[in-house]
């Protein structure tokens, strides 16, 4: 029997070999994605398939990618798969988040080392005791921009859940809650800093498929009004461009010594 296309493949079918840069910024919204390709030199649109709008362009010279995802492991997964498969090989995640913990203030960057594996899809690609952890470089990289640009930044280890994980009891949650409300402790008892449902597996993916990654996320919840304020959401681009902008340096610099990593001097 003949196998069914894949419907995802090359996003659609509307990417081909040069669509995707070798390096790759992603996001889960769509306006996020224009939001980020218009900080580029110059850019176009070289998909829109299903979640996926994919913007390609120039940043410093060096070809740049912007890719939303969507929300959750699966999404996340279909993405990293067709972006490695077409060139990839650097993909940040940038993204907002609710704190874990109680020491963020609002618009605090949240920089990870890597990230508790709740979210279901990366057990689906490897054993549980397989980290999930952010690149070296690309987590250097990430607190050097955030340095450079002034913004308040933490650095740990987050969490992917399967779910939201919301803890009110309203209506049709409160089954939900009853079970989340024990991993959210769990979570707070580790000192893990924030919750996500997407960095987790493309952490996974990466390093499997040898490609550098990272993720840096946004607390834009208001602790005086405790409610969503996307104000600040400009930082978190702001990093990632910069992010990339510096490893397009370290990366220039590196093939010019002919050396394959950038460390700190000592």
């Amino acid at each position: 029997m003949k196998s069914r296309d894949y419907v995802h493949r090359n996003f659609g079918g509307q990417c081909s070999n040069g669509d995707i840069a070798p390096y790759v910024i992603v996001t889960g919204s769509k306006s996020r994605t224009i939001e980020i390709a218009s900080n580029f030199d110059e850019y176009k649109q070289v998909a829109d398939d299903y979640e996926y709008l994919i913007c390609t362009g120039s940043l410093n010279g060096h070809p740049i990618t912007a890719c939303s995802t969507g929300i959750g492991g699966m999404s996340v997964s279909i993405a990293i798969e067709e972006l490695a498969n077409l060139g990839a090989k650097t993909i940040l995640r940038i993204g907002v988040t609710g704190p874990i913990q109680n020491e963020f203030n609002y618009a605090d960057l949240i920089i990870a080392k890597g990230a508790v594996r709740w979210d279901g899809t990366s057990h689906d690609y490897v054993m549980p005791e397989y980290p999930a952890i952010a690149h070296f470089e690309v987590f250097m990289a990430s607190i050097l921009s955030a340095k450079e640009l002034g913004y308040p930044y933490k650095t740990g280890i987050i969490a992917d859940l399967a779910s939201l994980g919301p803890l009110s009891d309203e209506g049709y949650r409160s089954f939900l809650s009853n079970n989340t409300k024990v991993m959210y402790d769990q979570l707070i008892n580790a000192g893990v800093l924030n919750g996500t449902g997407e960095a987790s597996t493309m952490l996974v993916q990466s390093s499997m498929y040898n490609i550098r990654s990272g993720v840096i996320n946004i607390s834009l919840q208001d602790s005086t009004s405790q409610t969503w304020n996307t104000k600040e959401d400009y930082r978190v681009i702001n990093c990632g461009i910069k992010t990339i902008s510096i490893l397009q340096g370290w990366d220039n610099q590196n093939s010019q010594n002919n050396i394959k990593h950038t460390v700190p001097s000592i």
